[in-house]
């Protein structure tokens, strides 16, 4: 009964795969390739930075042999110029294929179950792809008319939904399969769970990384903020105006939000204002006090530059008090995380002084 059953489901998913790849719309399948090439151009950014940062560290603290930096330095190239040459396959149409059509049929169940963008979940997700740093992703950026963020999300999406129903259907072939040859039910059915298991966490690598990636930023930013809001303040107090003291924070760290302010001041210095530039940053930063911060500076263009050193202090102070009762939260969650592995050494201490104890009174009966 449960081979027919097994029969019948991948019939039907069968039916209903080819039925989505049949009926696919041609912008479903440029932006599955849009997106692809994004995702080849992404992963040649982060490992750029990854690049990046263990040559800044190499040459601070010395961690790698001069040989084994080089050979090192020649593999990620190696790597960068491949995912290059990919995203130039994708976007002039010369890399295309059956698997990369997968992410159809997610997009044809989020069709049919009503999922757009004015959902929570892929509200979310578009915000950590504007906040995940990607400068191909942030908010207003736009391609044929839809915003990068939100194509890029729905093909995420879209993808993990799609892996899922693909390693379902391949989970009810496996099963067949060794049913057929003799096998047990059991074993047949936990092999076509593992083929499951396997497409699932396949297609939720790709969304799960975004997510980290973003979190990890948001975290960062957090930390470093009230420095830069701190030098800030003193830089125009002693009298320089917002766009110099702007540059000159931009310059006087290292950290992730030192490179967001560079960023701000290079394109304040180009074509777009500096009111646009803060609101881009805006949108790349999860942070209630980068909100603030550019308030009062759009608030300052309007009324001439009144109060913005009051406002600012005022909002550093603020901020410096958001940390310190951030960092007692973070000591919180550490000291309940060590509360477990704390009571099983004490356990094992008390055994290794009560078995002796009692094994001494067992010998003096």
């Amino acid at each position: 009964m449960i081979v027919i059953i097994a029969a019948v489901l991948l019939t039907v998913l069968a039916v209903f795969f080819l039925g989505c790849l049949a009926g696919s719309k041609q912008d479903l399948i440029v932006e599955i390739v849009i997106s692809k090439a994004w995702q080849n151009r992404l992963s040649k950014i982060d490992l750029l930075e990854k690049c990046r940062d263990y040559i800044h560290k190499n040459e601070k603290y010395h961690i790698y042999s001069e040989k084994k930096i080089e050979k090192k330095k020649k593999a990620d190239k190696k790597q960068i110029e491949a995912y290059a040459k990919k995203e130039e396959a994708y976007l002039s149409g010369k890399e295309i294929g059956m698997i990369d059509l997968l992410p159809l049929v997610g997009y044809r169940f989020c069709a049919l179950i009503g999922l757009d963008a004015e959902s929570s979940m892929l509200r979310e997700l578009m915000m950590s792809c504007e906040q995940s740093g990607y400068i191909e992703l942030e908010r207003g950026q736009e391609t044929n008319g839809k915003k990068n963020s939100m194509i890029y999300s729905y093909y995420i999406f879209s993808s993990v939904v799609s892996y899922l129903y693909v390693g379902a259907m391949l989970g009810s072939f496996v099963f067949l399969l060794m049913k057929l040859t003799g096998k047990e039910t059991g074993i047949s059915l936990v092999a076509g769970a593992v083929v499951l298991a396997a497409m699932a966490v396949a297609g939720y690598l790709p969304l799960d990384a975004l997510k980290n990636k973003a979190a990890v930023r948001k975290e960062e930013i957090d930390r470093e903020l009230p420095n830069v809001i701190s030098k800030l303040v003193l830089l125009l107090l002693s009298g320089m105006n917002i766009s110099r003291a702007m540059e000159q924070v931009s310059v006087s760290g290292e950290g992730l939000i030192y490179q967001e302010f560079a960023t701000v001041v290079k394109e304040s210095s180009q074509s777009v204002s500096l009111e646009g530039a803060l609101t881009r940053l805006q949108g790349r930063c999860s942070n209630k006090y980068i909100d603030k911060l550019v308030t009062i500076i759009s608030k300052s263009f309007s009324s001439g530059n009144a109060n913005l050193s009051d406002d600012l202090k005022n909002l550093n102070d603020e901020c410096w008090l958001e940390k310190k009762h951030s960092s007692r939260r973070m000591a919180d969650k550490v000291q309940t995380k060590l509360f477990v592995p704390t009571m099983i050494m004490f356990v094992g201490v008390l055994v290794v002084i009560i078995i002796p104890v009692m094994s001494g009174f067992n010998l003096g009966i």
